[in-house]
């Protein structure tokens, strides 16, 4: 069950937006993968910052208000995917999340109380983390299936076992001790100050290579061209992104993720709304009247359906739960509408000519009804 967004941002469900806003300053100040000590501080954050991206707008929060969070994302099996990403959402960066709504580092942290470095941890697993896009067809898309892509990505170097040693050892590096950061102070007309920076040494590592390995250069990883094979999760629409835990670089005993745009090819019989399908089905006019049965191959199974007499062309008939799978809701499936519209006829020949003179004959009163009522306006 998805979690409350509300309980995600320690707030009520009649908040304001500044009570919204003020929260949301806390939780990046605590979970900011770059200053936070918590556990999992990367996941607490992008969920949080989740949260705030539909609770801090407002037409987003009437919608999550009336039917829950299943709109904007999502989970299947083993694979997670959001919903309705846009280039911006593709292209997150955890290290800059505030300014996508509109707070500056100083709005969060102040003045002093963040130095932003050129290795940030999120930097770092940006380097992990690959992004891709795939193709798939309308039937896959709700039904699920499989595909396989091929993607470069940094795999742990065998020759050394990713120590980038030659002889698969590092040793602490004497200038930080280890701690891959290394403190200036400088004398100034206002005081001594200290400033950390970046151990120019070890270059964050904490560690030194004496004999680095020639096959992969001492980075501890090399390129190459892996096949993947990818669960489409039934459902998964246009623009949704799958996220593929474990399968991007691997640099350091620690692997990325890759992250799997879905863009949906168009059906020529089916169209699709979030999760409800679409289609139009001619019928000829004499089934319109006399009624008939047609057999609808749906993506899911075959569905017969019951055409009244009488039946007007353009209506619609809802068939439920023949729809799209609701990937949040196990089981719950949208719904297909049908309209019938009226067929033209192919061979208009004599008898058939003829037969429409003796209908012809037969409406006259209908005619006549139709004159009487629209006399002033229309003549037949």
């Amino acid at each position: 069950m998805a979690k409350d967004l509300y309980e995600i941002m320690g707030v009520k469900k009649n908040s304001s937006q500044e009570e919204l806003k003020t929260a949301y300053k806390q939780l990046v100040k605590k979970y900011h993968p770059d200053i936070s000590k918590e556990p999992n501080a990367e996941e607490k954050l992008k969920e949080i910052t989740h949260a705030y991206s539909v609770l801090g707008d407002e037409n987003k929060r009437k919608q999550y208000d009336m039917v829950g969070d299943a709109s904007f994302n999502g989970t299947s099996g083993g694979y997670s995917y959001s919903s309705n990403f846009d280039s911006d959402d593709f292209d997150f960066d955890l290290s800059d999340v505030f300014s996508r709504f509109g707070f500056s580092r100083e709005d969060i942290f102040g003045s002093s109380g963040f130095r932003q470095s050129s290795h940030t941890k999120r930097q770092e697993w940006a380097e992990l983390d690959l992004k891709t896009r795939i193709s798939i067809d309308f039937v896959t898309s709700v039904k699920g299936g499989k595909q396989e892509i091929r993607m470069p990505k940094d795999i742990v170097c065998d020759a050394c076992d990713g120590t980038g040693s030659k002889s698969k050892a590092r040793k602490t590096c004497d200038a930080c001790g280890g701690r891959g950061r290394t403190m200036i102070r400088k004398q100034t007309p206002f005081g001594m100050f200290a400033i950390e920076q970046l151990c120019s040494k070890c270059q964050g590592h904490g560690t030194t290579i004496s004999d680095p390995c020639k096959v992969c250069g001492a980075k501890g990883h090399t390129k190459t061209t892996t096949t993947m094979t990818v669960d489409i999760p039934a459902g998964v629409n246009n623009g949704d992104v799958i996220r593929l835990r474990g399968g991007g670089n691997s640099h350091n005993g620690e692997a990325g993720d890759l992250f799997i745009q879905v863009f949906v090819k168009e059906h020529d019989f089916f169209k699709r709304a979030i999760y409800d399908l679409y289609c139009e089905v001619p019928i000829i006019y004499s089934d319109l009247i006399l009624g008939t049965k047609i057999k609808i191959k749906g993506i899911q199974d075959t569905i017969t359906l019951s055409i009244p007499a009488n039946t007007r062309p353009e209506t619609t008939f809802k068939i439920s739960g023949k729809g799209v799978p609701d990937p949040n809701r196990r089981g719950v499936h949208g719904s297909l509408f049908v309209k019938v519209i009226l067929a033209e006829p192919v061979d208009v020949n004599r008898e058939y000519k003829d037969l429409l003179g003796k209908l012809g004959k037969i409406d006259e009163k209908t005619k006549k009804k139709i004159q009487d009522k629209f006399k002033e306006y229309v003549e037949f």
